[in-house]
């Protein structure tokens, strides 16, 4: 099975590269972000950001109107921009929604080995 390398300066920023590896690890390192990942993975189209909200505050375990408010907050100015900036999300601040990309599909297999050692008890 032949491996193909990419070497245009239009893929500096792809996962393939190392360099992208360790941005996407980074990417990663917040499990408010991770979790967005997954569930956005299982959306088709457009996602409202109350919904995403709604889904990290099951996940947290504290459906609460103040933590929901909280996570939305942090959405809108931390952690949406973030995903935005690496290009795994379209993120329109108009219409309050998300929407995963193709390169936002592709850190699913990182977050798997990052499951993985979570479950094996590995420090990430």
């Amino acid at each position: 099975m032949a491996m193909t390398s990419k070497t245009s300066d239009d893929d500096r920023g792809s996962i393939d590269d190392g360099q992208a590896v360790s941005a996407v690890f980074k990417l990663l390192s917040h499990h408010r972000r991770r979790v967005a990942v997954r569930y956005l993975a299982t959306q088709v189209g457009a996602t409202p950001i109350t919904d995403l909200a709604d889904q990290i505050a099951l996940v947290e375990g504290e459906h609460t109107a103040d933590n929901h408010a909280r996570i939305c907050v942090s959405l809108v100015h931390n952690h949406l921009p973030i995903m935005s900036d690496a290009e795994i999300i379209d993120y329109d601040q108009n219409l309050e929604t998300v929407e995963l990309r193709s390169k936002g599909t592709d850190v699913l297999s990182h977050l798997d080995l990052a499951a993985d050692a979570d479950i094996a008890g590995e420090a990430l």
